[in-house]
C-alpha cells in the first residue's frame, strides 16, 4: 500500500479506511468487548503486501541480534495497535507531504512496531536507501531537516541538501558501544543511521571523511605525537585543512548539535568508535536526551 501522504483521494481513502477500521472495534471507553469484522482482515491483507525491506551490516559482529527473550511474547500486533498506529501516522504525517509507503506490521520477539513505513523522499530530501521508521521518527525527521539541517546548509553551502545517505533503521539488533544487551532503538523502527548529506550541487559530506578529528584522536595524538585517527584512515587537521574541509566539518558539527535539540538520543564520531562513520538519532523514551 503506497501512501504519500498528502490531501489526495490517496490520502482520503486511507482516512475513511482507518477510520472504518477504527468503527469496525469496541473501544475501551464503550467497555463491551473488542470484536474484529472483515475490514480488519482486509486491511491486514492489503498492509501485508506492502514490501518490507531486510537492512544489511557490513559487520554483525558489531551488530549483534538479540536473543529471544525468556518472557513470553506475542507474535504478532492487536488489531486495536495497528489502527491506533495507522491514525497516528495519518495524524502525523498528513501535514509533510512525505513520499512513502505503508509497510506491514513487525513482530519479531522484543522487536518490530505495528505501522512502519518506507520513507522515501521528506521536505523535498531523498533518504537513500529508503528507510524502514516509525511514524513519529518519520514526523520529526521532517521537522529536523526543514528547520535545522536546510538552514545550516544554505548558510555553510548555499545550497540545500537533496539526498541523506542512510547507514541503518530497522533492524532486531542489540546497542553496540555499551556493556548491555538491550535491544537497539532500531529494533523498534526508532532510530536512524545517517552517514552522508548530499547537497543540490553535488557535493558529499560524509561523516566519516569530514568530521575531522575527534577528541580522543587528539589525545591519542598528544601522547604518541603522531596523528591518530583509530585507524589507518587519513585525518584532517581542521588547523591545517583547507577552506572546503573546515565548512563540511562546521556543516556537520551544527548539524549533530541541532539533532540534539531534536531527537532524545544523538551519537557522533565523538560518542566511540562505532560511531566515527554516522550520526545515530532516535526517539527513546528519556527523562533528558542524551547527547556525543
Amino acid at each position: 500500500m503506497r501512501a504519500q501522504f498528502r490531501r489526495t483521494p490517496t490520502l482520503a481513502a486511507f482516512v475513511v479506511a482507518a477510520g472504518a477500521l477504527a468503527a469496525s472495534i469496541s473501544t475501551a471507553i464503550s467497555g463491551r468487548e473488542a470484536r474484529v469484522d472483515g475490514a480488519v482482515q482486509a486491511a491486514r491483507s492489503t498492509v501485508g503486501r506492502s514490501r518490507q525491506p531486510t537492512p544489511t551490516l557490513p559487520d554483525e559482529a558489531d551488530h549483534p541480534p538479540v536473543q529471544p527473550s525468556d518472557k513470553a511474547e506475542a507474535e504478532t500486533w492487536s488489531d486495536a495497535e495497528i489502527i491506533a498506529a495507522l491514525e497516528e501516522c495519518v495524524r502525523l504525517l498528513t501535514p509533510t507531504g512525505a513520499d512513502l509507503e505503508v509497510s506491514k506490521p513487525i513482530r519479531n520477539g522484543q522487536c518490530g512496531t505495528p505501522a512502519p513505513v518506507l520513507l522515501k523522499r521528506v521536505t523535498g530530501v531523498e533518504m537513500s536507501p529508503s528507510a524502514l521508521v516509525n511514524c513519529r521518527l518519520a514526523a520529526k525527521l521532517h521537522q529536523w531537516i526543514k528547520e535545522n539541517v536546510q538552514p545550516i546548509a544554505q548558510e555553510v553551502f548555499g545550497s540545500p541538501v537533496r539526498r541523506i545517505i542512510t547507514a541503518s533503521a530497522y533492524i532486531c539488533r542489540q546497542r553496540i558501544g555499551t556493556p548491555t544487551d538491550r535491544p537497539s532503538e532500531h529494533s523498534y523502527a526508532n532510530a536512524l543511521d545517517i552517514s552522508a548529506f548530499v547537497l543540490a550541487d553535488g557535493r558529499s559530506i560524509d561523516v566519516l571523511t569530514s568530521w575531522g578529528q575527534t577528541a580522543r584522536d587528539r589525545q591519542a595524538q598528544a601522547k604518541t605525537g603522531k596523528p591518530a585517527g583509530g585507524d589507518a584512515r587519513p585525518l584532517r587537521d581542521l588547523e591545517m585543512a583547507n577552506v572546503s574541509s573546515i565548512k563540511e566539518a562546521q556543516f556537520l558539527r551544527r548539524v549533530h548539535e541541532s539533532a540534539c535539540g531534536m531527537f532524545e538520543t544523538v551519537l557522533g564520531p565523538e560518542a566511540n568508535e562505532a560511531h566515527r562513520s554516522h550520526f545515530h538519532v532516535d526517539l527513546a523514551a528519556r527523562r533528558r536526551a542524551f547527547c556525543e
